[in-house]
């Protein structure tokens, strides 16, 4: 088995694709991220760059077993789902866990989705195997020898040694935030000492949101909203109106969370469909000058994270350093 966290950006926008001329460089689909921890496979969010990933997975037969993680269910974070290849395979079983708490369940949202007056195809005439829950924030998914399951999290951040958990375990935390209307779920994926904390969809609090903070502390990778620049948000954008409220971040907020969280590398995601290429890449230079780890998320954007040697390396990063080993990430 490979020893590498591997985290990979299919779909890096918010609200609606945007295909086209000014998008090239950062890619329209929207929100999608592969996590291969050796060789499983979890994805975060099914907006339209699921698609694209899906087609690869069953390319080159690694649609087996696959963990999609649904952050919430607004639209842009589940519509890529119906045009998702592995979930038409018989061969394949899907562990589709989203959150609980909604006025509508994670399993009824979907269906809905698919629903014949919507789209050709039902969610139960998809061939694969699937099991969806929807989880609680007290709940902690564990992926090891026995397969995929949830556990309550009591035993806190010792849950590896408590539970006697192998090291080869990947155990993933939820952290609820209330800064996006309906709510939004904050995952951390932790594999032999690596953190991944995947935070779309939030907005930042006067004096930083510091439950998140917390939550993200000494991640290796902080994947964190940031859609708007300072001007947008507050309404000084010409042609744009103010966003606050309206659950988004801004380059700012996103560098004070990973400066406050002390993570090792910073990537601005769910980038606003208005925005072309060089808004976004002056975003990101904004970034560099607050947190200077900071990486505007384009399609095909990789990362990996060597857990033997305890060292990350970053397709998109412009040199190596070594990282701190954190057991209980």
């Amino acid at each position: 088995m490979t020893k590498e966290l591997r985290v990979k950006f299919w779909g890096v926008r918010g609200s609606y694709p945007t295909p086209g001329a000014g998008t090239i460089h950062f890619g329209g689909n929207t929100a999608s991220v592969e996590v291969r921890a050796g060789e499983r496979t979890i994805i975060l969010d099914a907006g339209t760059g699921i698609i694209p990933l899906g087609r690869e997975l069953a390319r080159n037969k690694r649609a087996g077993e696959i963990l999609l993680l649904l952050s919430h269910l607004h639209h842009d974070h589940t519509q890529g789902f119906p045009f998702f290849v592995p979930a038409y395979l018989p061969s394949a079983k899907l562990h589709i866990f989203g959150p609980d708490g909604t006025h509508e369940s994670l399993k009824n949202v979907l269906e809905r989705n698919q629903s014949s007056e919507t789209f050709p195809v039902g969610l139960r005439d998809m061939a694969s195997a699937k099991e969806i829950q929807s989880l609680r924030e007290s709940q902690i998914v564990v992926w090891d020898e026995r397969g995929v399951w949830v556990a309550e999290s009591a035993a806190g951040p010792g849950l590896n040694r408590a539970e006697g958990l192998s090291e080869d375990a990947v155990v993933i935390r939820i952290h609820k935030s209330y800064a996006h209307p309906g709510g939004v779920y904050v995952y951390r994926i932790t594999w032999r000492g690596k953190s991944v904390v995947y935070a779309t969809d939030t907005e930042g609090y006067v004096g930083t949101d510091r439950k998140l903070v917390q939550f993200a502390r000494d991640a290796d990778l902080l994947i964190h909203d940031a859609q708007y620049s300072e001007e947008h948000y507050r309404g000084q954008l010409a042609g744009f109106p103010s966003t606050q409220g309206f659950g988004h971040s801004t380059v700012t907020m996103a560098s004070e969370v990973a400066a406050a969280a002390e993570a090792e590398r910073l990537v601005l995601f769910h980038h606003d469909p208005a925005y072309d290429d060089a808004m976004v890449a002056e975003m990101e230079r904004t970034a560099q000058g607050l947190f200077a780890e900071s990486f505007a998320a384009y399609e095909g954007m990789e990362f990996v994270l060597q857990v033997e040697n305890k060292k990350a390396t970053a397709s998109a990063a412009s040199h190596e350093r070594a990282v701190q080993y954190a057991q209980n990430g």
